[in-house]
This record gives C-alpha cells, structure tokens and sequence, in this order.
C-alpha cells in the first residue's frame, strides 16, 4: 500500500533513481532506498545510510521504501516515503480514513504489539542514554480499548483550498491547516457527530474561521468531552467575540444530542491557540459534567485537567499507588496535583494527603471534588510547585509528582531531595524528561525500583511511565 503523501517542492533536481550512497553524499532532494529498522523517540521512523540517521516520514519499522530528502541537517536528514517497496510485517490495515494525512493517529498501521514493544524501548533508552539508567522497565499495561477511547477530543475550524470553512484536525506536520474530519476513531462517537453537526450549523450561519496568520476571523475551537462512565457530554465552543447565532447553536445541539448535558462558550482574543478562554459563558445546562474514576465521582469544568483516557487512567492510578506502598496513616504530598484524580484516592489510602497546584480553578475544583466525596484529610495548596515545597515542614512518608511535559523544575528536584521522604512516584508524560529528572535524583537521595508504561493512548507516539523510587 502505497501511502497518501503532500507533494514535495524538492530545491535540488533527484538523481534518475533510488540510491544509498555515503551519508556525506545525501542532499536534499535525493530520491533514496532505505530500510526502516526502529521507531525514534516521538514517533519518527528511522533509517540509516553509512551509519546516518534520515527519519522518515509515512512508513513503519521493518517497511523497505522510496523516498525523498527534504530537508539536510549537519547530523541527520528527513525524509518522506513516496512508495512501499516492501511492507512490514507488522503493517495491518488503518481503520480510518484520514490516517494518511492526520496528525493524531500516526501508528494506526502498525500492529498494537509492536506499537507497545516500542514504546518499551523508547523509554528504556530514554533512561539510559539521559539518566545513565540500566532499570529493567517493566512491561507496559496495554490499552484493553484500543478505539474510542479519548474523553475528550478539541478539533480546530480552518479553511480549505477554496476558501470553505472546515472543522476537524490538524494535517500532519502543519498546526495551522486543519482538514474536515468525517470520523475519528480514537475519539467516543459522539464527538465525530457533533463535529459534523457544528460545521453544518456554521456553514449555513457564514461564519468565519480564525485565521492563525491574520488574526482576524471568529471560531476557533470545538471541544468535546463526555464522561464515559456517566454518559454527560460537555459541548465547549471556543470564539474570538460573542455572536447572535450562539444562542441557536446550544438549542441545536441539545435538540439533537441528549447526551449533552453542559454547552459552554469560551472567549479569547489572544494570539496564541489554545482551547481555553479569558472568560466563559455558559450557553445551555451546567458549568460542568461528572465522571467516575474507580469509586470517586469527579465534577469537570472546561478548563479542567482530567486523564482523557478514562479506563487506563484507573490503570495508571492503580500503578502510582503500588509504587507509594500505603499501609495507612502516612502523610503523602502531591505534586502538580491538578483537579485532585491523584489526592483524593491516595487520601482514602493514606492519614493525610496534600495537593500542590498553582492553578486557581484547579485547586477549586479539586475542594469541589474532595466535598463532593466527602473526604476530608485532604487540603490543596494553591502555589508553585517550587515555592510550596520550600515552605515544607511537616516530614512526609511518600511524595507522588505528576508534572507537565518539561518535567520538574531544578529548584524542584532538589528540594525534594532534602525533604527525603521515603517512597518517591514519578509520573511522567515524557520519557525523555523523566530520564533526565531520575538521573539527579538517583544522584544521592534515591535509587530507583522500577518503571512501568502505561500505554494511555494507542495508535499515537504518547508514552505514560510511572517510576518507583525508594530512599537510599
């Protein structure tokens, strides 16, 4: 199967055919035979030629294909496969249409075993080549949903070639062109029908799309969230400015969906393209909708922060509490603690559990949450990760952190090394970060027993990984 590809705008004429020369002959333009042998770390498939790494873009490890160079860097070069000369074996057939050309499911294509036997090795390498880390990582917690899995899903309003409005994803490799979704299958079916149902509605209104160069134009996201355990769906249109047809709209949806049981509309004016607004309007229903998480119920507003992945966030949950070893009684902190999916169960495990976040509404849902549950020895404290722990007193039994990408802050790893509690979880979204954060750990304060993927999100290059640490 020969996979759908952009054209290519080569800047130096290719040669006559496919070639594997020296690596310090490959140029831009050049039209190559390559052997994909693995997958490097976020997705890309690599290939040498005389030892010269070229990623290459639209094939799979163990795939022998043609392609073209675009671009030549001092180390590495990058290319894009124009034919399959020989599929891998692992290569099965994509259940949905856009794969080709979308920018979210990059591994459709790839057999799910395979998928998860290199996300195992990513993250092994990640630990050793950045933390000096020979751990053997445990095998990962495959997904037993490997479809329509995501709670939540934001598609972007774009144009096309002829000017029409679309609403969909973004095309792989381009954040400001998106394509008209027909149906993803990651995400719960209803989201697919909302977006079908939302183009419609603003199509036949003429309403303008957010130009990401310009800055000028309307709507700009849809997001869909449903809370898979409770059936609520939450519709959040995010708009430049307010507009007359809104109203209409949230009748629209809620006339056709049932399920939907909160539309917001979020307003932003800033440049920069993210689904969250400066201020929110309720448009239809509530605030919010609820999810179940185990036997906790948890209250979700918009802007909240809550694992897309329902059924492998118990999982994960699961995971980081094997690694904290509560018997009862401990005082654990939680760092980076978010709406509270991490505090409240480590609370019914523990004597006292302790939240630090320095979001204003995530520390507000997560009282919410701990009320809603009625637990009680739980407190949030609203601050910088850095700054909370410095003010640190009380000696803790665990500590559970779960920071954003870029991992923790230096300021932060080293505070927890003098605070020395005696059972450290690291969960982490970013193998490379967490190998670099486990090496100053492991310096001194800590030894590490064991890591474990949990695959969050199949089909994708997303690796989840929670560390067990023990004080030496």
């Amino acid at each position: 199967m020969t996979p759908e590809v952009e054209p290519i705008q080569a800047q130096e004429p290719p040669d006559s055919g496919p070639r594997t020369g020296a690596a310090s002959t490959v140029r831009r333009g050049d039209r190559l035979e390559l052997e994909v042998t693995g997958l490097a770390f976020g997705g890309a498939a690599l290939a040498k030629v005389d030892g010269f790494v070229v990623f290459v873009e639209n094939a799979l490890p163990g795939d022998r294909v043609a392609a073209t160079v675009f671009r030549r860097k001092r180390q590495y070069a990058e290319a894009r496969a124009e034919a399959i000369l020989r599929p891998s074996p692992a290569r099965v057939a994509p259940r949905c249409e856009h794969v080709p050309i979308c920018g979210g499911c990059r591994f459709q294509d790839l057999d799910y075993e395979e998928q998860i036997r290199h996300k195992e090795r990513q993250v092994a390498e990640c630990l050793a080549h950045l933390g000096g880390l020979t751990t053997v990582v445990r095998p990962a917690i495959p997904a037993p949903e490997r479809f329509h899995y995501r709670n939540k899903m934001e598609f972007s309003f774009g144009k096309d070639a002829s000017g029409a409005l679309t609403l969909g994803l973004h095309r792989r490799g381009f954040f400001d062109r998106s394509f008209d979704l027909g149906r993803c299958h990651i995400a719960r079916p209803v989201a697919s029908e909302i977006v079908a149902e939302t183009r419609a509605w603003a199509r036949a209104e003429g309403l303008e799309p957010y130009d990401t160069h310009r800055h000028t134009g309307l709507l700009r996201f849809l997001a869909v969230r449903e809370g898979i355990r409770t059936g609520q769906v939450m519709v959040n249109l995010v708009a430049s400015a307010p507009h007359p047809s809104f109203a209409g709209f949230a009748d629209r949806i809620t006339a056709r969906f049932p399920s939907v049981a909160s539309v917001v509309l979020n307003l932003t004016r800033r440049k920069a393209q993210i689904a969250v607004g400066e201020e929110e309007r309720v448009l239809a229903g509530r605030d919010r909708i609820e999810e179940r998480l185990g036997d906790l119920v948890f209250e979700i507003s918009s802007a909240s922060f809550f694992q897309t992945n329902t059924e492998q966030g118990e999982r994960l949950l699961e995971t980081a509490l094997e690694g904290l070893e509560l018997r009862g009684g401990e005082r654990v902190l939680d760092v980076y603690s978010g709406t509270g999916t991490f505090t409240l169960p480590i609370a019914r495990r523990a004597g006292e559990a302790v939240g630090i976040e320095s979001s204003e509404s995530a520390v507000r849902d997560a009282q919410r949450n701990a009320d809603r549950n009625r637990i009680e020895n739980v407190r949030f404290v609203r601050a910088e990760a850095a700054e909370a722990l410095r003010e640190e007193r009380a000696p803790s039994d665990a500590v559970l952190v779960d920071p954003p990408r870029a991992g923790l802050h230096p300021a932060v790893a080293r505070r927890l090394i003098e605070i020395g509690a005696p059972r450290l979880v690291y969960v982490s979204c970013n193998p490379a970060t967490l190998g670099r954060d486990l090496a100053l750990l492991c310096e001194s304060r800590y030894r590490l027993s064991w890591v474990r993927p949990v695959d969050m999100f199949p089909h994708t290059a997303h690796i989840e990984c929670v560390a067990a640490l023990a004080r030496v």
